[in-house]
């Protein structure tokens, strides 16, 4: 994109003029190029920021520029301020000219969370194709929680620390160039690296600051992509923090919220009531996590200035019966303490990984209760409500930091094994007459997919259950009528949860005199229950960018047995070849006996996490697993 001309410029220390970028800035295709995005971050000794952005954009059509008449700003009035400096019209050949916009701030739209958060919504002109947009704003602050304030400043949760994690490329636009500049007194230290691609960088010094410079080039426009991690795993990325490390971070965490957890005698009493009876160390800590999780519902509501790292008292919430994933957290720490348990809270991040600089890099909310030995164990009821484990099959892999006196480092659940994220699928298949065929299949499974079948039918209506096991039929025929569907308790947590259906469905296999093409009915019969298979949505993509982060690694197995009401013999059988890469693996079998034929298929995804260099192969596995229903087993078929 750069011409020689700017490169040149830039390369020599003369920045390109505004003109000169924009004449540049041509991308085949795109509606909008931002011509050039410049972040300058100025820290002062309390930590806290301000953040001149200037965004330079370039209208290549008209549908570009009416998606740049409106701009929105997000604001939390508690930890920032977002002050629009100066919007301007700039021409290629000409100068840029002010704007005068329509600035209007309502509240943001919110589901569940309600913590006022706003917008501001900024409302230009439309411009012609060629012309550029630049904006100015000024930030102070960050979008997380501060625990106070001087009156003149945002400042920072760990007052004097400053911590900051800059993407590149996750712009909706092609972008020319960014540049990161952040200038910081000279007596403060970072730990800093960059990830996911080279960054050009620079240093400077002088007595009073230091100031880092980091830019690229060339950046395509974001698109979102199926079953992506949060965009920190996959795109450009820089981490830097002043705080001393991870151990300093977890005695922190631990001070602000020392007195957040003494039980009232009214907690006391509902420990007592739920854990009468209840002898061993693990039942009691199950007993209690679900009890916080089916008893706190998950609202955010604006409890107090200080939301985010600041958990709210377990009396609080006691009292109120709401809150997010800190005030669920915070509810069992209090209850465990009044147990008799060493219970801390601990920061986590659902959905990507954290990296060793002791940044804010975390989204949730957990509770870590000491062992005997030292050791922890860990328990997330935000996670848990109609589920066997007190800690999400779907939350391995997952970095956290425990909030303890002593501190403690950055430290990772272990990966599951993929058995033990299980889902079996059998069916049995006879013929109840000429034409018509009678399934009866039964589904299970482990860890993730128990999690799944089991908030499937606990969280329907109970008038609707029934309803559930249409989806044993649905895909098989629109004749199939299922004439018989059970479920195992969803409450009872000593099993697994099992669904059962009987459907009566028309034969889909032809029989021409004595020959019959025979196909499996497994995988149309597999039922379609929310995330139940989230990966078949994953499609062969050459283009892919981004890595793929799987709810859990698992294994799926199929079994179905037709029992033929006639002598079979086999014409021809569809080569069964494994395929194992290392992103999947996947195995079939198809054994003919005199009356009966038996399909066997074994789907093990080995890695919750994929790169995106074993894409390819993870989703022609999958394609290949999605297409056993059209395996094609031709016989001859007796009288």
């Amino acid at each position: 994109m750069l011409t020689t001309l700017l490169l040149l410029l830039s390369l020599a220390g003369a920045p390109p003029t505004i003109q000169e970028r924009l004449s540049a800035a041509e991308v085949p295709g795109a509606d909008v190029v931002i011509a050039h995005h410049e972040v300058l971050t100025e820290v002062k000794p309390t930590g806290a920021s301000t953040v001149l952005e200037k965004k330079l954009y370039k209208v290549q059509t008209h549908q570009g520029a009416a998606r740049l008449t409106a701009l929105r700003f997000d604001v939390d009035p508690n930890t920032n301020a977002v002050d629009l400096v100066s919007v301007s019209a700039c021409h290629p050949r000409g100068n840029c000219t002010p704007v005068t916009p329509q600035v209007t701030e309502v509240p943001q739209p919110a589901g569940w969370i309600l913590w006022r958060f706003r917008m501001k919504i900024v409302t230009v002109p439309a411009l012609e194709p060629g012309q550029g947009l630049l904006v100015v704003t000024k930030k102070r602050g960050f979008l997380i929680a501060y625990l106070g304030d001087d009156g003149e400043e945002f400042i920072p949760p760990m007052r004097g620390h400053f911590y900051d994690q800059v993407l590149f490329g996750d712009e909706p636009y092609p972008t020319v160039e960014k540049e990161y500049v952040l200038t910081m007194p000279a007596v403060m230290r970072m730990h800093v690296r960059e990830y996911n691609g080279p960054i050009a960088s620079s240093s400077t010094y002088s007595t009073q600051a230091t100031t880092h410079r980091w830019v690229m080039r060339d950046l395509p426009a974001f698109e979102r992509e199926p079953m992506a991690p949060f965009e920190s795993d996959g795109l450009p990325k820089v981490v830097l923090a002043t705080v001393p490390d991870w151990r300093a971070k977890s005695r922190w965490f631990h001070e602000v919220n020392a007195g957040q957890f003494e039980p009232t005698p009214e907690i006391r009493a509902k420990v007592a009531e739920v854990l009468r009876g209840v002898t061993s160390r693990d039942q009691k800590l199950a007993v209690l996590t679900r009890w916080v999780a089916n008893h706190i519902r998950y609202r955010g509501f604006s409890m107090g200035k200080a939301e985010g790292y600041l958990l709210h008292t377990g009396a609080q919430v006691f009292e109120e019966r709401a809150g997010v994933c800190k005030d669920i957290a915070s509810m069992l720490v209090t209850m465990a303490r009044a147990a008799g348990f060493t219970a801390y809270p601990a920061m986590t991040m659902a959905g990507a990984r954290v990296e060793a600089e002791p940044a804010d890099q975390f989204n949730h909310s957990v509770v870590a209760v000491k062992n005997d030995d030292g050791t922890f164990t860990m328990l997330d009821p935000t996670w848990a409500p109609l589920d066997r484990y007190v800690w999400s099959p779907a939350e391995h892999e997952q970095h956290y930091v425990i909030g303890t006196p002593e501190g403690r480092g950055l430290e990772m659940i272990p990966a599951s094994r993929p058995e033990d994220n299980l889902l079996r699928f059998t069916a049995v298949v006879r013929h109840k007459d000429e034409k018509t065929l009678l399934v009866r299949s039964r589904i299970e499974g482990r860890g993730t997919s128990d999690s799944q079948l089991r908030r499937a039918i606990g969280y329907a209506p109970v008038a609707e259950r029934d309803a559930l096991g249409l989806e044993f039929g649905r895909r098989l025929s629109p004749a199939a009528r299922v004439t018989r569907f059970t479920w195992t308790d969803p409450w009872k947590f000593d099993g697994h949860v099992v669904f059962a259906a009987e459907v009566e469905t028309p034969a889909p296999w032809h029989r021409d005199g004595g020959s019959l093409t025979w196909t499996p009915l497994a995988v149309r019969a597999l039922p379609e229950y929310d995330r139940l298979l989230p990966w078949l949505q994953l499609k062969p993509n050459p283009a892919r960018r981004m890595p793929v982060l799987l709810r859990s690694n698992g294994v799926v197995e199929l079994e179905e047995t037709w029992e033929a009401d006639a002598p079979l013999a086999v014409r021809r059988l569809p080569s069964t070849a494994p395929i194992r890469t290392p992103a999947a693996e996947l195995t079939w079998s198809v054994r003919v006996e005199p009356r009966r034929i038996r399909f066997t298929a074994r789907l093990v995804l080995p890695n919750r996490r994929v790169p995106v260099a074993h894409y390819a192969a993870l989703a022609e596995t999958i394609a290949a697993f999605a297409a056993l229903d059209r395996l094609a087993v031709e016989l001859e078929v007796g009288k």
